[in-house]
């Protein structure tokens, strides 16, 4: 093995944790070896903590669907209308409060995820202690704020971590555990009815506050030397100070039509998104199954949506080609839902739920490839969060619309879901396409222009961000 730098003889090229002063810049080379040990430390300490949380954030959430074909609607004596309010409430609280991904670049993450934890287990407890309505309303208000703060900007920290061809496959398996957590979820479909909902989530938030660093040059469970390489290991410099705002980059990220792209993208991806989770298990009892069959049988295809996340993330960080792997996954996605909403005979359950699994199989690898695409390809941190927030708020929108289009009329074959189902992930791969095409070309002409370049070269983003000339897109 290489022998670690000496902290001494290094650059101070990673102060964008302390103050914003420029430095003299070197350009510094950490061994693969040690790439490899700090990597596999991060792997250990940082991504199980980030990973559960997801877990726990995504059981408090989707179990509302379960516990719906459960009886929680009849037991509270609900409409169909006040029923769509409750789903509403959550994701229109989830979409005002998106653009708080931000606001990792500002706080201590091990204080501030802490913090969270503790207010969405508590308003999931709360949940589970509701005896009408406007009480079951207000808290799901409340789990949407909380939820959302913490959703939207665990993405986005991950990338603080990893190398940019190295962030795929942790993506990928931070956003499989929302199919994970739908396996777990169909056991505990009653648990929106009982108080021990969201207990495992204030009590996650003691290892949160111990365990979870705020970034790769504080983490404690690194040497010195260790944060050193941690930190210059990484692909990009950005010097702005660790607790403050690029106001530059994030202008960038709004002027930037790439955000653009990945925002209308994920918009498509995220209506079946919440679509499955709310509406899965009763898509499947209508087919003829019980309550806890219909549960039961939503749990392989969820299962196996997260092995496709595994394979998606593996096949995009090794070959680059993030477009191919989304225009993929999409057109997958697209052939389910026609089976669904074009087989329209009710005996043909196997054809149905062959369809549900295409779907579900297709859309959760290309939202999770679509979020690690746009952290690769900003320039800077500010510019990361900023193109977070866009995607997050207007890609959540497309929720509200799925929590109306499969009303208890439409049954058994909820024709117009699924058709705009269909419509929505036809256009992931068409606009997934045409921005791989658009970056290859760029790529293309800034190679023409300056030179090719290195992938290893480290590229100073704090003022040009992504326009730098030695930048190069992840297509």
């Amino acid at each position: 093995m290489s022998k670690p730098m000496d902290v001494e003889q290094l650059p101070s090229s990673h102060d964008f944790e302390g103050d914003a002063v420029a430095k003299p810049e070197l350009q510094v080379t950490v061994p693969e070896a040690r790439q490899s040990f700090i990597r596999k430390k991060f792997d250990r300490r940082v991504l199980p903590i980030v990973c559960t949380l997801y877990v726990l954030s995504y059981l408090d959430r989707s179990n509302i669907g379960n516990a719906k074909t459960a009886g929680l609607e009849k037991d509270l004596h609900l409409s169909n209308y006040q029923w769509s309010w409750v789903l509403y409430s959550f994701y229109i609280c989830y979409i005002v409060f998106e653009w708080t991904t931000v606001l990792w670049k500002i706080f201590p993450a091990h204080i501030y995820v802490a913090l969270l934890c503790i207010c969405w287990g508590a308003a999931a407890m709360c949940t589970g202690a509701v005896n009408n309505f406007t009480e079951l309303l207000v808290c799901r208000c409340l789990l949407g704020i909380f939820e959302s703060i913490f959703g939207s900007g665990a993405p986005y920290f991950l990338s603080l971590f990893y190398q940019r061809k190295e962030l795929g496959f942790r993506v990928s398996l931070l956003l499989g555990m929302s199919p994970v957590a739908n396996c777990f979820a169909s056991a505990l479909a009653y648990g929106i009815t009982q108080i021990k909902e969201g207990a495992p989530t204030v009590l996650f938030a003691v290892i949160v506050f111990l365990f979870l660093p705020d970034s790769p040059g504080s983490a404690k469970f690194l040497n010195e030397t260790e944060q050193t390489e941690a930190v210059e290991r990484l692909q990009t410099i950005d010097r702005t100070a660790k607790n403050k705002l690029q106001w530059k980059q994030v202008t960038s990220g709004l002027k930037d039509y790439k955000n653009y792209v990945h925002m209308t993208i994920h918009f498509c991806c995220n209506f079946s998104f919440s679509a499955l989770s709310n509406f899965l298990p009763t898509i499947i009892q209508t087919m003829g199954y019980t309550s806890v069959n219909a549960q039961g049988l939503s749990a392989p295809p969820y299962f196996a949506s997260f092995l496709c996340c595994i394979v998606a993330a593996i096949v995009s960080d090794r070959w680059g080609n993030r477009g191919y792997v989304v225009t993929f996954f999409a057109v997958l996605g697209t052939i389910g839902y026609i089976i669904l909403t074009c087989v329209t005979d009710e005996s043909k359950t196997g054809a149905r739920y062959t369809g549900i699994w295409l779907a579900t199989c297709g859309i959760f690898p290309a939202l999770s490839i679509n979020i690690t695409w746009l952290l690769n390809n900003q320039g800077g941190e500010s510019k990361k969060g900023a193109g977070m927030a866009m995607l997050a708020i207007f890609g959540q929108c497309s929720s509200l619309i799925s929590s109306s289009v499969f009303p208890n009329k439409d049954a058994p074959f909820y024709t117009t879901g699924c058709a705009l189902g269909c419509v929505f992930t036809g256009l992931i791969a068409i606009l997934a396409m045409g921005l791989h095409i658009s970056l290859t070309l760029e790529n293309r002409k800034r190679d023409r222009l300056y030179g090719e370049v290195s992938e290893h070269d480290r590229v100073d983003v704090t003022d040009g961000g992504d326009q730098n000339p030695a930048f190069r897109y992840l297509t």
